[in-house]
């Protein structure tokens, strides 16, 4: 919103007017000229209608506008090209013309390129924009142009570089430069320069200009080229930037912009350009202009412009295209959709908590053994309940036996019993069946501290990606110091003030730096990776993290009052222990320590019970025979019987047993009873420990961004420096890694932080996650209550 609203005040102050000529006079306030400031005239010459020429046209104006506030009323009066050579020099000799014009800014890349080889400038001309003046030979005297009333900025044109790179990102033999005809005339020079170097790198190159902007672009690009390079596109409107964009993908054909950073974000394959080097020309350009205003000759304003090449590459592009980056060149690139995983729903810290706990297998499988487990219950009580048998047998004996033979014994018999039994006392029984149950509350119990070890985990694994993300960032930011570093230590050494190994130690610093952008890259697949399994997704699926931050009540509750009341030893102090009450009484593993001791406590009952209490039980059977075959005497077939019972055991000797499993349960007891103690002891001092660690990294975040700012400004002044020769490359090495160092423990210290915190939730036995915000509210009303009531009992 301010941009355009600094961008209408542009407009209205230099009455912009579509593609007419129009003149207004604004100081730098973008207020109409007044008495008591110099009025300056501007003549603003550019190509031709285009939708670049206005958005160049008004960066330029701005920085001037920007630089002379308050100094100057500046007149600005457009004179617009046609996209002929003719047209440009006859409005260039219009604005020379006119008496309100006092000097010219040239804004047109191709009017740039014809316009360094006047022979004379009747008044301060500026041309900003000048593609390579060694190519075109235009003069040379010092830091400056050495020509009157001329200023110009130039920058080596290196089409080997952007050439060895994009063959660095893909292969091929026939490359097409696609431009607008009137550039191709005017960078006749730089065309020669292109396909001698071409030649050398074995590439054939082909140059396609074309003349209609609305035209089929695509179509005068010939079948067998493999790779295109794009210039020149300012005639073309949005709708045929878009199309033409559309069909190279849709060839598969990998593109590269010679046109910076925005045709690649809008679909173009890669760049070598900067986002701000149209800015950084314009700010070098205002402060030329500036100077001729305070009276200094634009003879002698530098030309020299260096600009900072960094290859900025589209993925999605590549993807479409089946073209994929080395992870060398990954590293080192500037990339667009570069996250993976921006297209998935967002994932905050509480949802991967909630998620955790419906889909992690690790707990699927402890709440499967739980359930199982919990059928031990049943087996138990089974005991105690009547216990039916049924009995089928039958029996065929030779007819030649005895008891066949006198009749004492049927030669076939086929009978059936039914047997009810039913235990009346047992105290070994009972006591089994209150053993599981408290056994299964003790493992419910467990099961409850694994929820909390996996919301847990999964919560850390979140960290953990955010961290590693920023660590990438980190290293990618360093190694694009180190590269900075290592072209100030080359033009250094071209300019004779420092030796050639100052070159060589930087290309080491290089590849280290490369290696540790590599590693942190590494570390952000393995987290992401780590984070999926953790959530029983497929390994490789995108995540779209939502970053915590610190006030936002997701992981604990944050409240200035709260702060207050602990920012001092004795608040803390009162904190940490209503933490330990807290903790003592939700712990899972004590409350699973104290079901198991009850266990044991009816075991140990059970056994002494076993020396004076006898097992009763009360047994019924019924009878019949259902068939036989008796050759002599009364047959049985169809009598029924039946029988009564009723028992009690109680064993007298068992050589000791019973003593034995007396006195081994007492002594289970005791190392229960030991075990809870010490765990009671571990997580108190486990609290404590967290609760000082979150206290100590929550300090450090403020202290870590002040020692990175200061390290951050070190380092911008030892550059400056070292780059004007003060100081050597041992110091700018010295600062750059403070740097880095500071850097990286300010982008920890948050997630020190958030860890530390999350572990004392563990401690405590609860995650403020699940909370609602009422019960949030509540749980900070009492914690506040209870330091409050503390320091008062304590005064």
């Amino acid at each position: 919103m301010l941009k355009m609203l600094r961008s209408l005040v542009v407009f209205s102050c230099m009455a912009w007017l579509g593609a007419g000529s129009g003149r207004a006079s604004c100081d730098g306030n973008g207020n109409r000229a007044g008495a008591g400031t110099e009025t300056v005239g501007v003549a603003l010459l550019f190509d031709g209608p285009s939708r670049q020429a206005w958005d160049h046209e008004e960066i330029f104006c701005r920085e001037l506008l920007d630089l002379t506030r308050g100094e100057m009323n500046l007149q600005f009066v457009r004179f617009p090209g046609d996209w002929t050579r003719a047209g440009l020099l006859a409005r260039l000799e219009s604005a020379y013309a006119d008496p309100e014009i006092d000097m010219v800014m040239v804004t047109g890349l191709v009017a740039n390129q014809i316009l360094g080889s006047l022979e004379s400038y009747p008044k301060p001309t500026f041309l900003p924009l000048v593609a390579d003046a060694r190519l075109y030979g235009l003069p040379r005297e010092g830091r400056g142009s050495g020509k009157e009333n001329l200023a110009y900025l130039s920058d080596r044109i290196d089409f080997r570089h952007d050439l060895e790179n994009f063959l660095e990102l893909v292969s091929f033999r026939k490359l097409a430069i696609l431009a607008d005809a009137i550039v191709f005339g005017a960078v006749d020079r730089i065309q020669e320069e292109t396909r001698r170097v071409a030649g050398e790198e074995g590439i054939e190159l082909v140059a396609v200009p074309y003349s209609d902007p609305e035209g089929d672009l695509l179509s005068l690009v010939p079948e067998d080229v493999e790779a295109v390079m794009i210039d020149g596109l300012a005639r073309l409107s949005e709708k045929a930037v878009d199309r033409l964009i559309d069909g190279l993908i849709r060839r598969r054909l990998p593109s590269f912009s010679l046109m910076g950073p925005e045709l690649v974000r809008r679909g173009m394959l890669v760049t070598n350009g900067q986002e701000d080097e149209i800015q950084r020309l314009a700010r070098r350009n205002a402060l030329a202009m500036q100077a001729v205003m305070l009276g200094e000759p634009a003879a002698e304003q530098p030309v020299d412009f260096d600009t900072k090449r960094r290859f900025l590459i589209n993925l999605s592009t590549a993807r479409q295209i089946d073209v994929w980056p080395k992870y060398r060149t990954l590293v080192e690139a500037q990339l667009v959709d570069a996250e993976l995983g921006q297209e998935a729903p967002p994932l905050s810290l509480a949802e991967v908590a909630h998620e955790a706990l419906l889909t992690n297998l690790d707990l699927l499988d402890r709440t499967y053994g739980v359930e199982a487990n919990a059928e031990q219950i049943r087996e138990a009580r089974a005991n105690l309940l009547p216990q039916i048998s049924g009995n089928l047998s039958g029996s065929q004996i030779n007819s030649d036996n005895i008891g066949v033979v006198t009749g004492a014994a049927a030669e076939r018999s086929l009978s059936g019993s039914v047997t009810v039994s039913q235990l009346l006392f047992s105290e070994t029984v009972r006591a089994n069946l209150d053993i599981q149950r408290q056994l299964h509350r003790s493992r419910l119990a467990e099961l409850d501290a694994f929820r909390l070890d996996t919301v847990q985990t999964a919560v850390i694994a979140f960290l953990e990606i955010l961290r590693a993300e920023t660590q990438y960032r980190v290293q990618r930011d360093n190694l694009e110091r180190t590269q900075t570093n290592l072209e100030l230590a080359r033009d250094r050494v071209r300019v004779g003030s420092s030796y050639i190994a100052d070159v060589y130690r930087w290309e080491s610093e290089l590849a280290a730096a490369r290696q540790n952008a590599i590693n942190t890259h590494a570390q952000r697949v393995r987290a992401r990776e780590n984070l999926n399994r953790i959530l029983h997704r497929p390994l490789t699926d995108p995540l779209n993290l939502t970053p915590p931050t610190l006030d936002d009540g997701q992981v604990f509750t944050s409240s200035d009052e709260l702060q207050a009341l602990i920012d001092n030893p004795k608040g803390f102090r009162l904190l940490t222990e209503i933490l330990v009450e807290r903790g003592l009484e939700l712990s899972p593993e004590l409350l699973a320590l104290r079901d198991v001791i009850t266990a044991k406590e009816r075991e140990i009952l059970a056994n002494r019970r076993s020396f004076y209490l006898p097992e009763v039980a009360l047994q019924g059977q019924l009878s019949e025979v259902l068939a036989e075959d008796r050759p002599v005497g009364t047959s049985l077939e169809a009598e029924t019987d039946w029988s009564l019972g009723l028992s009690a055991t109680l064993p007298l000797f068992q050589g000791g047993a019973r003593r034995a499993r007396v006195v081994r349960t007492e002594l289970e007891l005791e190392q229960l009873e030991t075990r809870l103690e010490s765990a009671r002891e571990a997580i108190e001092q486990n609290i404590r420990s967290n609760a000082h660690l979150a206290n100590a990294s929550y300090a450090n975040i403020v202290l870590a961004a002040e020692g990175a700012e200061a390290a951050a400004k070190n380092l911008e002044l030892v550059v400056d420096a070292y780059g004007e020769g003060a100081l050597d490359i041992l110091q700018l090495l010295d600062a750059q890694s403070s740097a880095l160092q500071s850097e990286e423990a300010a982008a920890n210290a948050v997630y020190n932080f958030l860890v530390d915190l999350l572990n004392l939730n563990r401690a405590v036995g609860s995650f403020e996650i699940f909370l609602g915000p009422e019960e949030r509210r509540e749980l900070l009303t009492e914690t506040i209550f209870g330091i409050s009531k503390g320091q008062t009992n304590e005064n």
